[in-house]
C-alpha cells in the first residue's frame, strides 16, 4: 500500500492492517489462480462501505479487493491468459448500500452481483452466484462482520464447503472474550451458533488471560476447518490501536499449502505496518493530550514491547508443537509440520527453517529425501524430517 493510501487510515488503523493483509494476499492469489482458473468469484459478505475517506472508495475492502483482481487480469494477459472476474457484494445498511451499488454500477470490467439484505437472508442467493461461475470459477469468500452475530457457523456452513473455495473472517476478539462466559441466555445462544458444534466452553473453562484468548481463536479455528473441510486454517492477529490488546483476529482456510504460504507472506508485511501504524496512533493520542508536539518522529518512541512478547509467545509454541509431533511420530513429512508451525500467528517460514537447521546441528533430527543441491527441507518434495536424539535445550 502507497504512503499516500497509508493517509485514509488515520483513525482507524486496525482497518488499516486488516487491508493490508487483504491487498497483500489477493495479488499473489489472484496471480496464482488465475493461471489454472478461468474466473474468480469474490464474495463479500459484509461489504460496507464504512468510514471511509476516499472518493472513489478505494479505502474500502471492495475496492480493495477488485483492483487488485483487475491488476492480475491485467497481467495475466500480457501472457495471452484470460481471467474473468465475478463479485458478489452484501450490505444490510441502506446508506452504505446506496454507496454500494453506485461503485458495482459504475464498474465494467467486471460480474457484480449486491444485495441490500442480512446474511441470514442471502445465503441461498451467495451459493447460486457461486454456483453459476461454473466449474472453471474460484471463489474467495470474505466475511468482516462487526460482531459476533449474523454469521453463525451453521449459517454460513454452505459457503465454507464450496468446493473448490478460500475464507477469510474476521473474527472479532476484542468483543468476543468480554462476552465468552456471559450469564445472559441470549448471548450464550449467539456463541454457541457462533461456534457450531465445537464446545468452547469446556477447552476455555480454567484459562485466563491470553491463554483463554488463544484457544478462544483455536476453538473457532477448529470449526472452521471442520464445517468447511479445509486442510488448513490460520491466524493472524490485529491489535488495537492505542492499547496493548487483541483487536481481532483474521481467520483464513484455504485446502492448499500454497495459499497458506501467500497468506503468512502477506500477514509478515501487515505486521510491520501494524507496528508502525500504531507507533503514530499513540504518538497522536498523547499530542492531543499533552497539547504539545514531540520533538522524535513516532517510531523512535514506540515500546514493541508488547507485540514483542506475543512472537516471542507463538514462536515458542509452534516450536514446542513441531519438536513434539516430530519425537511423537519418529518420522513427519515437512509439509506437515511447517503448515502446523505456520497455524500460529506470528510465525514464519524463515522460523521454521532457522529452527530445522539448529535441530539437525544439535543431532536432534536428520532430514531425509534431500539431494546434494536441496539446502533446506522443501515443501512438496517429500523431504522427511526423523527423529535421532534426545530432546536437549530447544
Amino acid at each position: 500500500m502507497s504512503e499516500s493510501g497509508l493517509e485514509l487510515y488515520a483513525g482507524r488503523e486496525q482497518t488499516l492492517v486488516k487491508h493490508v493483509i487483504l491487498e497483500g494476499y489477493l495479488e499473489r492469489f489472484a496471480h496464482i489462480v488465475g493461471t489454472f482458473w478461468d474466473t474468480i468469484t469474490y464474495v463479500d459478505c459484509f461489504s460496507g462501505p464504512w468510514n471511509v475517506q476516499s472518493d472513489n472508495l478505494e479505502d474500502s475492502s471492495f475496492g480493495i479487493a477488485l483492483n487488485q483482481l483487475r491488476k492480475a487480469q491485467s497481467d495475466l494477459a500480457d501472457n495471452d491468459r484470460s481471467l474473468s472476474l465475478r463479485c458478489f457484494f452484501l450490505e444490510r445498511n441502506s446508506e452504505a448500500y446506496r454507496q454500494l451499488k453506485q461503485f458495482a454500477d459504475d464498474t465494467t470490467d467486471a460480474v457484480i452481483e449486491t444485495r441490500n439484505a442480512s446474511l441470514e437472508e442471502s445465503i441461498s442467493d451467495i451459493a447460486d452466484f457461486v454456483k453459476r461461475g461454473g466449474l472453471s470459477a474460484f471463489p474467495f469468500i470474505f466475511v468482516d462482520p462487526t460482531g459476533w452475530t449474523g454469521f453463525a457457523m451453521d449459517l454460513i456452513a454452505p459457503l465454507l464447503q464450496c468446493k473448490p473455495s478460500e475464507v477469510l473472517i474476521n473474527f472479532m476478539t476484542g468483543h468476543i472474550i468480554r462476552f465468552a462466559e456471559s450469564s445472559d441466555p441470549k448471548i450464550n445462544t449467539s456463541f454457541d451458533q457462533l461456534f457450531g458444534s465445537i464446545d468452547y466452553r469446556s477447552r476455555i473453562g480454567n484459562l485466563s488471560g491470553q491463554d483463554r484468548e488463544d484457544e478462544l481463536v483455536r476453538c473457532y479455528m477448529d470449526a472452521v476447518r471442520e464445517t468447511g473441510d479445509f486442510d488448513h486454517v490460520c491466524s493472524a492477529l490485529v491489535l488495537h490501536p492505542e492499547k496493548d490488546r487483541t483487536h481481532f483476529h483474521l481467520i483464513y482456510a484455504t485446502r492448499n499449502l500454497k495459499g497458506v504460504d501467500v497468506f503468512k507472506k502477506a500477514e509478515k508485511t501487515a505486521m510491520a505496518a501494524m507496528e508502525k501504524a500504531r507507533a503514530e496512533a499513540q504518538q497522536r493520542k498523547r499530542v492531543i493530550k499533552t497539547g504539545q508536539q514531540e520533538l522524535f518522529a513516532s517510531d523512535h518512541l514506540h515500546n514493541p514491547t508488547h507485540y514483542d512478547a506475543l512472537r516471542e509467545r507463538f514462536l515458542g509454541i509452534g516450536k514446542s508443537c513441531i519438536l513434539d509431533l516430530i519425537k511423537s511420530r519418529d518420522r513427519v513429512l515437512f509439509d506437515d509440520v511447517w503448515a502446523i508451525a505456520l497455524s500460529h500467528p506470528l510465525v514464519w517460514d524463515s522460523d521454521v527453517k532457522k529452527w530445522i537447521k539448529g535441530w539437525t546441528k544439535k543431532g536432534i533430527i536428520k532430514i531425509e529425501g534431500m539431494t546434494a543441491r536441496d539446502r533446506v527441507p522443501k515443501r512438496g518434495k517429500h523431504h522427511w524430517l526423523v527423529w535421532v536424539g534426545e530432546e536437549v535445550d530447544q
